[in-house]
């Protein structure tokens, strides 16, 4: 049986280009290389595009210029009904594209544009369509989508980085009416926690505003909950069809989950149980402390899930996500606080502990891009209307060419 040709696309302008390599080199080493065809397709922090098989090796990053240098740049292209890439040079070659997967994190690849791209030229590809990753990506747009919902979140306001050059003390002074300190700064657009911060007087929230709008043009700023509320996530999957995670606790260093948490806590060679061999030793997010399954009830477990499926399906869910909340324990009250896609999202940890190993659930994602797909092709994109024709002979009626 021919193998599917699955482009693996990682890196990208982003501030979290690295964080993206070890998800995708992750992903990688679970994929089933007797199904898949992997073409590995980098990005590089100025936005070019290079494949290599050596790019799947992270021991090769050592000299990232080295790679970058004895790699074959490549620029996306169509060619009869097939959708593919076209090595540069003379001897440009064409190879088409069964199906791409975006591991990227952050800017340009997790936030809908090369989403485009794949639509652009037709390439079947995983996980949330291109509004959809726009949305979920941008904290302000998708809070206004679980206002809609019907879902609580927390109290916030947001500030645009013009208004701030513009006035930082009447920035503050309307924050502070509608907030109280402690309050958290983040980028609109941003993630894994960089240029977030927390701020607990008019001094820091100044400070953390400055660092959060270097990273995005739109800043949200949140008000802290109290200290008896947890953190909680779980995470959807599916298309049509959509089944929930367990929900999980993610247990943070500090009151703000940071980068470290997130990525390098427990260093190299660290590993948890069941969870797969990580690339290079660096764990990623399986090895952020955690408790599996959260310590809520059932109950609210239940209402989290429901939650979960609902956003998902607002969002014409494909792939998989994971939402992230807030909960009181002792209320049972929550309030949900962001949607998390591809690839911080593939959340194997927790649908290892439904059964889905991390390769079936690979499996599975690829599956669901391309049925995807194929509904899409139902679709009428193009009507004849033969109106360029009739303008250029001058028959349009009212024409006065």
């Amino acid at each position: 049986m021919q193998k599917l040709a699955v482009a693996l696309l990682f890196g990208g302008r982003s501030v979290e280009h690295e964080v993206s390599v070890i998800s995708a080199l992750q992903a990688y080493e679970n994929m089933d290389h007797d199904k898949y065809h992997i073409i590995p397709i980098y990005i590089s922090k100025s936005g070019e595009f290079f494949t290599n098989h050596r790019l799947l090796d992270i021991k090769n990053y050592k000299d990232v210029n080295s790679l970058i240098l004895s790699s074959k740049q490549i620029v996306f292209a169509r060619k009869g009904s097939r959708g593919g890439f076209l090595t540069q040079g003379i001897f440009g070659k064409f190879t088409p594209i069964d199906i791409a997967f975006p591991l990227f994190h952050g800017s340009f690849g997790e936030d809908g544009c090369v989403q485009g791209l794949f639509e652009i030229y037709d390439i079947p590809y995983v996980g949330l369509d291109v509004t959809a990753s726009a949305v979920a990506i941008d904290k302000i747009m998708a809070k206004a989508l679980f206002n809609e919902l019907g879902l609580g979140v927390g109290k916030y306001t947001w500030i645009s980085r013009s208004e701030w050059i513009d006035s930082s003390e009447k920035c503050i002074k309307a924050i502070k009416k509608d907030l109280r300190f402690p309050m958290f700064v983040k980028p609109a657009t941003g993630g894994s926690s960089i240029g977030a911060g927390r701020a607990i007087d008019e001094d820091s929230l100044q400070f953390a505003i400055e660092v959060a709008s270097a990273y995005s043009d739109r800043i949200i700023i949140e008000e802290a909950f109290g200290k008896n509320i947890i953190e909680v996530n779980c995470s959807g999957l599916g298309y049509g069809k959509i089944k929930t995670s367990v929900c999980e606790q993610p247990v943070k260093s500090e009151e703000l989950l940071t980068f470290s948490d997130k990525y390098m806590k427990g260093g190299k060679g660290t590993k948890k149980a069941g969870s797969p061999r990580s690339a290079g030793g660096a764990g990623g997010m399986e090895t952020l402390d955690r408790i599996i399954p959260a310590p809520i009830s059932a109950s609210l477990a239940k209402k989290i899930q429901e939650a979960t499926k609902l956003v998902f399906e607002a969002l014409n869910g494909c792939g998989v996500v994971r939402i992230d909340f807030f909960v009181d324990p002792k209320t049972e009250k929550f309030w949900i606080n962001e949607v998390n896609s591809p690839p911080g999202s593939l959340s194997f940890y927790l649908w290892e502990k439904t059964g889905l190993s991390y390769k079936e659930l690979l499996d599975q994602l690829i599956e669901q891009g391309l049925v995807r797909a194929a509904d899409r092709k139902k679709t009428t994109y193009v009507f004849e209307s033969g109106l360029l024709e009739m303008m250029a002979s001058g028959r349009v009626l009212g024409s006065k060419s």
